[in-house]
């Protein structure tokens, strides 16, 4: 009987203990959510920063670099466009300044211009008189050195030049490469250019040519040729040269007329007036 209720004490002890284990965790789960729910109320986290009773903290202001980034930015255009305000001002005073030296310039220029023009004129001017003083010279030279022979005054210059350089030269000295017209004119010339040209047989230019038409000999006026002083032998007739010698030549030995190639370069005859 006593060991029965001994082994009943035994057994109720252990559920008693379970009993009031069970029922103080129970009460320290309620108080922790009773604190947990006062923490919430009172605005602290849930990691303790700050417990009921503490000072509040003080917001700071948020940071302000986006606006002083945006104001540094602005000033600094309008530095930028201060120097770009300046640097158009500079250009346009030099753009002035060059404007009026460019119509200074241009106005040197034009008085240049009639200034060169004037001097143009009396180059020509001077030209002119030198060509008529040449021409009155060659005339005069012509007539002094040379043969006259009625109107006319002939010269012979011994220098070699084609048909067409001789042509000019007489023109340049005032006068025209001699032109025989009749027998008269032809026997005073072949004597002079004889005693002009002696020792032997110097061919000279006159003025005689049938470029124009094969056969049609003008003088170097454009005038026809009406008298002919060709040579006539039984071995060399002239003309012979056909169309490859087109210009005339006198022979100075016998004043007998020959047909040359144009460019072949001979002594020449001129004529002037009297």
């Amino acid at each position: 009987m006593g060991l029965a209720v001994l082994l009943l004490a035994a057994l109720a002890l252990p559920c008693v203990s379970w009993a009031e284990t069970e029922e103080n965790s129970t009460a320290l789960a309620q108080d922790q959510t009773a604190q947990d729910i006062q923490s919430d109320s009172d605005g602290s986290d849930s990691d303790g920063v700050r417990g009921r009773g503490d000072t509040p903290d003080i917001e700071e202001p948020e940071p302000t670099a986006a606006e002083s980034d945006y104001e540094s930015n602005y000033n600094y255009l309008l530095s930028r466009l201060a120097a770009m305000d300046q640097a158009i001002h500079k250009l346009n005073v030099g753009h002035y300044t060059l404007d009026v030296k460019v119509s200074q310039l241009l106005d040197r220029l034009l008085r240049l211009e009639g200034k060169v023009a004037d001097v143009e004129d009396s180059i020509h001017d001077v030209s002119n008189f030198c060509k008529d003083n040449r021409k009155e010279i060659g005339r005069l030279e012509g007539c002094v050195k040379g043969r006259k022979v009625g109107q006319k005054c002939f010269l012979v210059y011994r220098v070699y030049d084609t048909y067409v350089g001789a042509s000019q030269k007489c023109q340049e000295r005032g006068g025209r490469m001699a032109m025989p017209r009749d027998r008269r004119e032809q026997e005073a010339l072949a004597e002079y250019v004889k005693l002009a040209l002696p020792g032997s047989n110097w061919p000279v230019w006159l003025g005689i040519n049938d470029l124009r038409s094969e056969g049609l000999y003008l003088f170097d006026d454009g005038t026809r040729v009406t008298y002919f002083q060709w040579r006539k032998h039984f071995l060399s007739s002239q003309p012979d040269g056909g169309k490859r010698e087109n210009c005339v030549a006198m022979s100075s030995d016998d004043g007998d007329w020959w047909d040359n190639y144009c460019d072949r370069r001979m002594y020449y005859l001129c004529e002037f007036e009297a």
